[in-house]
């Protein structure tokens, strides 16, 4: 294309440009972007937990004060309740909007009719294309079927997984069943895993934010404290149990700053 007697074409990214000064940023557009990501996040977060007969969902989400890229989803969906957690890489508004387009293709594809691994494979690969190369996206995405209590599910990334079986008094961890999203094209997912879950069973999926919380010295908080925590919450319902979680956490930090976000979400199967 030639416009007055030139030829324009466009510039590569691998092609260097001219750097422009530029105005320095004020530490108020600063706090306005940490304001406007902090929006995103709470925006696509479920408004109501869903009602599930003979279950109980709950989902908590605990911004740092300059946020990151965690969300999760808890959603009623023809295929199953539709369980999510994400993490994605970074601080700011940018890990914000990763965040959010991976839930909003999420649940496009579900809604287009896409089963659990069509749409793994279908979400990571458009992030393979749209994510820059060192971003990626830790997600635990599953299906809760309450008529056969299983949860299947894909696990990028995102581990430890718990699973509190009440019956035997036990609990068991898992880890992921793939790598993060975004990081590597993919032609079909790799095999997904089922845990069954008996009654008062808990499932409960946290991000790094939890097993990491520092005591301000040497320590973090990790799972053996989590799974004590689970496995002593007895009858009680899973907001306390998120509460007891979040007070927990300040007793042990002993005044450290919380560093990254917290995500905590729960299923248990009444009983």
């Amino acid at each position: 294309m030639s416009r007055g007697g030139g030829c324009l074409r466009r510039l590569t990214m691998t092609e260097a440009a001219p750097e422009l000064p530029q105005a320095p940023i004020s530490l108020d557009v600063l706090h306005d972007e940490v304001e406007v990501a902090r929006e995103i996040q709470f925006s696509i977060l479920p408004p109501t937990m869903p009602a599930v007969p003979g279950y109980e969902l709950w989902g908590l989400l605990r911004p740092t004060a300059h946020t990151g890229g965690d969300m999760f989803d808890l959603v009623d969906l023809e295929q199953g309740v539709f369980v999510l957690l994400g993490d994605a890489t970074g601080h700011g508004y940018g890990p914000a909007l990763s965040a959010t387009q991976m839930q909003a293709m999420f649940r496009v594809a579900f809604r287009l009719g896409a089963n659990l691994d069509q749409a793994y494979v279908h979400v990571n690969n458009q992030m393979v294309e749209d994510l820059p190369e060192d971003r990626f996206v830790t997600a635990f995405l599953g299906f809760l079927d309450p008529q056969t209590h299983r949860l299947r599910y894909h696990s990028a990334g995102q581990a430890p997984i718990l699973h509190w079986r009440a019956r035997e008094n036990v609990y068991d961890w898992h880890g992921p069943t793939t790598f993060p999203l975004g990081s590597l094209e993919v032609e079909r997912a790799e095999a997904d895993m089922t845990l069954t879950m008996g009654a008062g069973d808990v499932v409960a999926l946290l991000s790094d934010g939890v097993y990491e919380y520092p005591d301000g010295g040497d320590h973090v908080y990790g799972r053996d404290r989590v799974g004590a925590l689970v496995a002593g919450s007895g009858d009680r319902s899973l907001s306390d149990l998120a509460s007891d979680l979040l007070g927990s956490l300040a007793a042990f930090g002993e005044g450290a700053v919380q560093q990254d976000d917290i995500t905590i979400v729960l299923i248990r199967r009444n009983g």
